[in-house]
């Protein structure tokens, strides 16, 4: 990763758990040994895993909890969404002492506003979205992701003036959010906006998929960040 997207990710422009494409050079050595010049694997060391966040999300989806955790914990890099479910998918199981471990990780995630609006965003009480949105704004999150996640929220006067606030801050993340997540008439999506749309939406329908009760109930549980 290089300093700017290492600087990328620190600001929340894109999300370090969006699972990278392999390159065509890489694809098409995969499977016929080293490509031309490339050291050979040092003993003792583990391949990289080949499973995304997808997988795992897929496992629960088909009910299987037990092969959810275990991709969870591979996949794990001590920070971001997939440290995230894995500390919810613990609390889930009544497993205490992974959580304990988790929490202080959680409370310490980077930046620190971007998952309580991903929260905000995808669920369906709007007084606990209000309650997530005030504390993104205290962690100092940048009016564009706080006025999406208004925009998005199911109360028509926040809404408002979540796309009011967002046509300020960012009108190419504004014209995106129009045409992709609320299928206005005539609107199209910029390609000006993609980075910071991609790492916010990733987040957000990876939520919804999880289950997004649960983890807030593992950040209500991690309180503040400290």
């Amino acid at each position: 990763m290089s300093w700017l997207e290492r600087l990328k990710v620190k600001l929340g422009v894109v999300d370090p758990d969006v699972d990278e494409p392999v390159e065509a050079g890489a694809a098409a050595t995969a499977g016929s040994g080293r490509a031309r010049g490339e050291r050979p694997p040092l003993d003792g060391l583990e391949p990289a895993s080949q499973q995304s966040l997808d997988d795992a999300l897929a496992a629960r989806e088909r009910g299987d909890l037990v092969e959810m955790r275990r991709l969870l914990e591979e996949l794990d890099r001590g920070k971001g969404l997939r440290l995230v479910l894995r500390a919810a998918a613990a609390l889930e199981a009544g497993d205490e002492s992974t959580v304990e471990a988790l929490l202080p990780k959680v409370r310490a995630e980077e930046p620190a506003w971007r998952l309580p609006l991903q929260l905000a965003s995808v669920l369906e009480d709007a007084v606990r979205a209000r309650e997530l949105r005030a504390r993104a704004e205290r962690a100092e999150a940048p009016k564009w992701a706080l006025a999406w996640s208004r925009a998005l929220s199911p109360e028509a006067d926040e809404q408002r003036r979540g796309l009011v606030e967002l046509l300020a801050a960012d009108p190419a993340l504004a014209r995106t959010v129009a045409a992709r997540d609320l299928a206005i008439e005539g609107a199209v999506a910029d390609g000006d906006a993609s980075d910071r749309y991609a790492a916010f939406a990733h987040g957000r329908q990876c939520l919804r998929r999880f289950g997004p009760a649960l983890v807030l109930q593992l950040i209500d549980r991690a309180g503040a960040p400290r």
